[in-house]
Parts: C-alpha cells; structure tokens; sequence
C-alpha cells in the first residue's frame, strides 16, 4: 500500500511539474526517443531561424542593388537626353562646353551609385564587398573589384549572389586581349592533382587502382595523394615491390604526361571502381617492356606556375610596353619566376591594366579595368615577350573590325563609276604611298579582315609596283604597337595620302608623312572599356571640344549600357524574386516543424487535467483503504 502511495505521489508530482512548465518533456529521461526527437528539431528550427536573418538580409541587399540600377538608369536616360540635344544647328560651342559640366556632375553621381553600399557590403563589387569598387586613378575610372558576387547560406540547392558584380552592371573592364595560344604548362612533382583537368578532361577523381606487373596484381591506393609526385612515389614504391628497376615520373619530352620506363616486364593498368582514376591519369593501359607514356593530363596555369613551365616561352623573360590613360611603361620581367610575380609587376604599375587567368586556365588575359583609358600591350625595341605569351594587344590577327574602339576600318569598296553606271575598281582604293624615291602605288584593301590582310595588301601592292623587299616592308612596330612602314628608298619623305574619300589611311593610324626611314602609324587597336563610365567621358570630351561626330558616337554608345543595366535589373530581379519564394518555404517548413516539435514536446492541458483529478482520487482512495487497513487486528480476523 505505501508503494502504491508512493507511485501515485511521484506520479502528481511529475504531473505538476508538466503543468507548471507545460512541456510534458523536461528532461531527457521523461521520453528518451521524445527528447532525441526535440533536440534534432531544435537544431533544424535553429539553422532555419539563421537561414530567415539571412534571407532577410539578401532581399534588403538585393532590393537596394535594383534601387541603385534604376538610379543609374534614370541617369543614362537623362545623359542620353542631353546628348541628342546637342546634335544639330540648334547648339553651338557655348551650349556644349555648359552641358559638359552637367555630363561631368552625372559622372560623378554615377561612381557615387557604383560605390553605394548597404550594411558595410558593397553593392557592385562582385564577391569583393569590401573593397570599394569604383575610384578615380589617372583622370580615369578604375575598377576594383573581383568575382560574380557574394553568395550566403539561404537554403537553396544552388547559391545565388546577392551582390552584383560592376562589370555586369556597368561594363567596367574589357576583354579583348585574351591570350591568343594556349601556354600548355608543363607538370612538376609539386603540380597539385586538383590542378590538372585530367586526361579525360574530368579532374582527377582519386581512388585505388590495380596494377598488373608481369602478371601479379598489386593494388595501389591513391586517395592520399596531392601532387603529381605523390602518385609517381606510389605507383613506383608498389611496382618496384615486384620489378625492382622500374621508375615512374614526368616524361621529360612532353612535360604533360607519367612515365614508366625501366620496366623487365610487361605493366598493365586499370581501374577497379569509380572513380577511374587510371582513366584520369591517362595510364590506363599496357606498358611493354621498357616502359611508355601515358596520355595528356593537361595541366592548368595557377599563380604558382613558374614561367619556365610555360611552352613557348623564352626564360628570362624580357621587356613589354604598357599604355593605358596617356601613361607608357616599359616592365621588365626578367626577375619574374612564376605567374603570380607577372601579376603583381602589373598592377604595380598602377595604370589600370590587370593581368588573369582565363577560365580555361590555360592562357594569361591581360584586362583594361580603367573605364576611359586606351590600352595596349607591345613589345620593347623588337622583344618577343609579349607575343611569346600571347597578350600583345596588336598582332596578325588581330581584326580589323576591332580598330578604333570596335568602329573598325572604313573601307571603300564596291564603287560605280557615275558616268559609266558600271563598278570602277578604281574607285575602290583607299590610299596611295608615295615612296622617298618617287615610286608611287595604290593599295586597295577589299576584303580585309585581319592586320596581316592589311600588311599582305600594301606589301603586294608595292610588290606590283615594282618595289624590292629590300627596299619597302609594312609590317608590325617593333617597339609599342602600330602599322610599321619602312622606306629604304633615297629621297626627302615617305607620305601616305587618302584616296577617293576613304578613312582607312586615318583609321589605320597610317595618315601622314614623315623624313626618316620608318613611318610608324598609330596604335588604333587600344583596348577601351566599354563601360557606361567611359562613354560618359566620351561625351562630356566630345561636347568640351565642340565634336559633333564624337557627340553623336557617344550618346549612341550609351544605348549598349541602358541595355546592360536593364538586364542587370532583370537579373537583380529574379534573384529577389527567388529569396521572396525561399522566405515563402522556410517559414512554411518552420511552422510545420514547429508544429511537429509542439506534438512532441508540449503538454495537452485537457488530457492533464484529467489525469491529475484520477491520481488525486486514486491517492485519496489509497489513504483511505491504507488507513483502515492499519486498524485492523488479529482479533478482527478472527471474528
């Protein structure tokens, strides 16, 4: 009886304690399985209340990146406006040099939009939030940021970033002179695994693999492996277990590819499941007696690159020329031993000329990040550098259509004759060089598309007109960049005149004469930032100087950057839009497991109550009965 008493007591107790907390688990030995049940819940509701800051956090970041694009937007249209004004009879040079000034405060209040921050997080610097994006250097606009954009945790499948980057929004850095070969380098010992794109082009997946040597099985595994070296160490300490003079490494003739040689026997390769490392290292194969190659395991450039593993390239590097905003330097990178020294002697130029990887990994990009400057990369007194690594700004190739800020090179061609209604050839050439001797020709520049086109067209044309190579050559400037005429002929000047109304002399760079040997034309292949930024200096230069062609290319050019910042909006939008319905579902999921957790943990009230009067009247009915129970004797039972 005073057991069961006891219990009932315990029982009102626990009981109580449920109703005054109403939790009907407060400690984990109440419910076990319940408690195990709550702390997982907790741990879900905990991450999903972070996730909801977080979200909140994206969508005011994200909705004040569209408030600052439809500032900027504003601000274009009303450029652009001011531009169209001032084509035409109805301004004059007054008007214009007083609309430049306004051009110039919409300038600054541009860069003031591309600064904008929110919460310390700079909005248009890519995944760079601290770093402010846009400062003046030079005259010049320079962009400073880096990435795509900064992404959060927000529960999504895939990240999403919630700033912008201001090359997507205002087009602040070029990117025509992207590396012209592929530098293909070579592989050290200390090349990471993660570094190579793998002889499937997959990466290296890393795992075991089964080696057969002269018929024995010895399984080798490489999941430890970092470097190149290390799978050449493994796969060479397993082998020579069996054929002793085997040696694995680097083949010293590619540089690209693993090695076996030494090998009495014959060594096949393969893979015993994924991932097929064999396959990734390009030796899945049988190597004959006395070894053999693998396949191309196509290494990528990184900052740690050393320049001597760059094919193609002459060590030590020599001299280039870069220009950009008016300013020339001539970098020497003869000390330069890897990728990243390049990099840093660059920019420490600080003319606004930044130096990357491409995405491939396999070529350097040299980058113009200053909106309103003109940049080029050359060689210096006849140097091979800046070729050798495929980033000179002017070459061969390079087309025509990209002189002159994309505007290309105005070509006669197709004339008719106006008396004769029939096509004139004649009509159709664009310049004429007049020789120090007195020779003279016609170049006509029909079907051009590339700088060698141009230079096979002058030197064929001077060819016809009977000039030696020896003594007439068009070719490329050996020292900074530009169409190089070299006239070995005795007499006073070289002069190269248009014809027939044609620009291509000017837009060539070519226009003019000169007394001495060599008529080296202007660099009109300058890489500019197409950037709304540079088109407003353009504009405001064009109306201080009275340009009316200038003006009117100018507010045209402003067109690309509305549009630009139209989709940047756009973008901007469908990330907002995306957060809004990630808000929608987390505080869905939040309510549901909150509800899951309440089931759980927290007490019914009606169900307690009930449970409470039953104990209080079991323990009453046991005080009871226990009470009567102790008056009894044995005289009463035996009654």
């Amino acid at each position: 009886m005073l057991g069961s008493i006891t219990n009932t007591q315990l029982r009102l107790l626990n009981l109580q304690v449920q109703l005054a907390s109403s939790k009907q688990i407060n400690r984990p030995s109440d419910n076990p399985v319940g408690a195990s049940t709550v702390g997982v819940l907790d741990d879900i509701l905990e991450r999903r209340e972070q996730r909801l800051r977080n979200l909140s956090h994206a969508e005011s970041v994200l909705n004040t990146g569209d408030a600052a694009v439809a500032d900027a937007t504003d601000l274009l249209l009303e450029a652009k406006s001011i531009g169209l004004s001032q084509i035409g009879v109805g301004s004059d040079a007054q008007t214009r040099e007083n609309q430049a000034r306004v051009i110039d405060s919409m300038l600054q209040e541009m860069v003031r939009i591309g600064n904008r921050q929110y919460q310390g997080l700079y909005l248009f610097s890519g995944s760079s939030t601290a770093t402010m994006p846009f400062e003046e250097l030079l005259g010049k606009i320079q962009y400073q940021g880096q990435g795509d954009g900064m992404t959060t945790d927000i529960g999504l499948p895939r990240s999403i970033p919630i700033t912008t980057s201001g090359v997507d929004a205002f087009g602040a850095m070029s990117a025509r002179v992207e590396g012209e070969r592929d530098l293909d380098p070579n592989m050290t010992t200390e090349t990471r695994l993660s570094d190579l794109n793998g002889a499937r082009g997959f990466g290296i997946g890393l795992g075991s693999i089964n080696v057969d040597v002269g018929g024995t099985d010895v399984v080798v595994d490489l999941s430890a492996a970092h470097t190149i070296g290390d799978v050449a160490d493994l796969l060479q300490t397993a082998i020579q277990t069996i054929d002793p003079g085997v040696t694995v490494g680097i083949d010293a003739v590619t540089g690209n590819r693993l090695e076996i040689s030494g090998n009495a026997v014959a060594i096949t390769i393969s893979d015993l499941e994924t991932p097929a490392t064999a396959a990734d290292l390009g030796i899945n194969a049988t190597f004959a007696i006395a070894g053999g190659t693998g396949a191309d395991l196509d290494p990528r450039i990184t900052p740690l690159t050393g320049v001597s593993s760059l094919t193609g390239v002459t060590t030590p590097l020599g001299t280039i020329r870069l220009q950009n905003a008016g300013q020339t330097r001539d970098l020497d990178l003869s000390s330069a031993e890897n990728v990243q020294d390049i990099m840093n002697m660059v920019a420490g130029l600080r003319i606004g000329v930044r130096v990357k990887i491409s995405e491939a990994g396999d070529r350097l990009n040299f980058v113009n990040e200053l909106s309103g400057g003109q940049m080029s990369v050359g060689e210096v007194a006849g140097g091979t550098t800046a070729t050798e690594l495929g980033v000179r700004s002017l070459t061969g190739t390079t087309l025509i259509a990209d002189f002159n800020d994309g505007r290309g090179v105005q070509i006669k061609t197709g004339q008719i004759n106006p008396i004769t209604g029939l096509p004139d050839a004649a009509l159709d050439r664009d310049f004429n060089i007049t020789l120090k001797g007195g020779i003279t020709f016609d170049v006509d520049l029909e079907d051009v598309e590339t700088v060698q086109d141009v230079l096979d067209q002058i030197n064929a044309a001077a060819t016809g007109a009977g000039v030696l190579v020896a003594d007439f050559q068009a070719a490329l400037a050996a020292s900074g960049n530009g169409i190089e005429l070299t006239d070995n002929t005795a007499g006073t000047s070289t002069t190269v005149t248009a014809l027939n109304g044609s620009f291509a002399a000017e837009d060539l760079g070519i226009l003019g004469s000169t007394a001495s040997a060599t008529l080296t034309g202007e660099d009109r292949a300058t890489v500019a930032v197409e950037s709304a930024f540079s088109h407003l200096i353009s504009l405001r230069d064009a109306l201080l100087a009275n340009d009316e062609r200038g003006i009117s290319l100018a507010t045209g050019a402003l067109e690309a950057d509305l549009s630009r910042l139209t989709s940047a909006r756009a973008d901007i939008g469908v990330r907002t839009q995306r957060v809004t319905d990630a808000v929608t579902r987390e505080e869905d999921l939040k309510l549901q497991e909150t509800g899951l957790k309440s089931s759980i943990q927290d007490l019914d009230y009606t169900e307690a109550s009930v449970r409470f009067a039953q104990l209080q009247q079991q323990l009453q009915a046991g005080l009871l009965t226990a009470s009567r129970a102790q008056s009894l004797s044995l005289l009463d039972f035996l009654r």
